[in-house]
């Protein structure tokens, strides 16, 4: 993606960025790199890209025009292949546009403009403002997301924006993703139980990280502790 797209959607993406937070302590080298996706939301002023690594490692990284720039990384192997939406539509902003938008044809309807003094254009002016400022929330407060979690524990580790940048690229990435999250885990050979503990000791490093709180770490490790594979290797 080009340079000037990132400043289309008024995110500073200069190479050097002090402010970023650079979340993985192991530092592990980049050898090789698989395929990389990229979305821009300009509603709200953000940057992703995720970038497969190593055939096995993922670094996810998301700049804010409004708050921190951080990156991180995970192990794919520990991501559960199946995506999740989660879509969510904020109706009650929409009504209320629609309710003044509504408002606002009454008034061209019942002659309040036809002799317009300064209250009625005021009243007019006023309510068109909010109106238009009640259907920007409802296109802000709005998503439509995809997710991958934790395989075990549920964490919600990656999210992107459903049909974004367009839906032929974003269901390539989706498809690619999927098969590689597949071939990390065949490569691991890991057994269930060494797999459950794994993934708990990766959660661990993104909980001290900050990039897991603290809540959906405990909750992650309590459904992994319950698991029957890690109660039968005590």
């Amino acid at each position: 993606m080009s340079e000037a797209n990132f400043e289309s959607a008024e995110i500073d993406l200069r190479p050097v960025e002090d402010d970023t937070d650079f979340s993985d302590r192991e530092q592990i080298p980049v050898e090789h790199v698989n395929f990389e996706f990229e979305q821009v939301d300009k509603p709200r002023g953000i940057y992703r890209k995720i970038t497969i690594f190593n055939d096995t490692h993922c670094y996810q990284s998301i700049k804010n025009k409004h708050q921190r720039k951080y990156k991180y990384r995970i192990d794919i192997a520990y991501l559960d292949p199946r995506p999740f939406r989660e879509r969510t539509i904020a109706w009650k902003w929409l009504y209320a546009s629609l309710a003044l938008f509504f408002v606002d044809v009454v008034l061209v309807l019942f002659g309040w403009l036809e002799n317009p003094t300064l209250n009625s254009m005021g009243l007019f002016i006023g309510v068109s403002v909010v109106a238009v400022m009640t259907f920007i929330a409802f296109i802000y407060y709005s998503h439509d997301k995809v997710y991958f979690r934790s395989q075990h524990g549920g964490v919600r580790l990656i999210e992107l924006i459903n049909k974004n940048p367009d839906v032929e690229q974003f269901r390539n990435f989706i498809n690619k993703f999927i098969m590689q999250i597949k071939k990390s885990k065949t490569a691991k050979q890991y057994s269930q139980n060494k797999f459950l503990a794994r993934e708990l000791q990766e959660l661990r490093r993104l909980k001290d990280e900050t990039m897991v709180p603290e809540e959906a770490y405990e909750k992650a490790k309590r459904l992994i502790f319950k698991h029957e594979a890690f109660k039968s290797a005590e």
